[in-house]
């Protein structure tokens, strides 16, 4: 089985804290591939506060472009080398929840092991999300620390990686778009 880790986000903007968090997972969590999940409508988001999904799309597969000739120069031992823009979500009915669109994945590629990555203080709400009991069950999730969430007992709980030595980011889309 082909060890697929996926981020979700509306990535409104994409950021170098995003960017952090996948070239940490890549370089150090023995993953064969990195997908960015880009969501067209998270439910928990008011639809009027995210940019055109299209051009969000767009925007995040040129900056993708980018932050792939850094990576290759950067990740040299390990099995995945890139990050690729997975759009999904784009094509299944709202409301788009993670539960959802992780069976529709697994059906279409039975043979990934997919594995969950999200920052703590995703992690910390993960339990109210839809269906979100059923999703830690099921799927591996690797916890990215940040500043003010404490989830490690949480994720012991349910077994997720934890990683502790990771560098923190202290940054957000909705700092970002404040400042705009």
């Amino acid at each position: 089985m082909k060890k697929v880790a996926l981020y979700f986000g509306s990535f409104n903007p994409l950021h170098y804290g995003h960017l952090a968090v996948a070239e940490y997972v890549i370089k150090n969590c023995n993953i064969e591939r990195f997908e960015m999940v880009l969501s067209p409508h998270n439910p928990f988001k008011n639809k009027g506060m995210l940019e055109d999904p299209y051009r969000r799309l767009k925007r995040l597969k040129k900056e993708i472009r980018e932050f792939n000739r850094h990576l290759k120069e950067q990740a040299t031992n390990v099995k995945c080398k890139r990050v690729y823009i997975n759009d999904i979500e784009f094509h299944l009915k709202e409301p788009l929840y993670t539960y959802n669109t992780m069976n529709e994945l697994q059906r279409l590629h039975p043979n990934n092991e997919y594995i969950i990555v999200v920052g703590a203080d995703s992690f910390a709400a993960m339990p109210r999300w839809y269906l979100g009991e059923e999703i830690l069950k099921n799927y591996h999730v690797i916890v990215y620390p940040r500043k003010g969430y404490r989830v490690k007992t949480l994720a012991a709980k349910y077994k997720a990686t934890y990683l502790e030595n990771a560098p923190m980011n202290n940054i957000s889309s909705t700092e970002i778009r404040s400042q705009s």
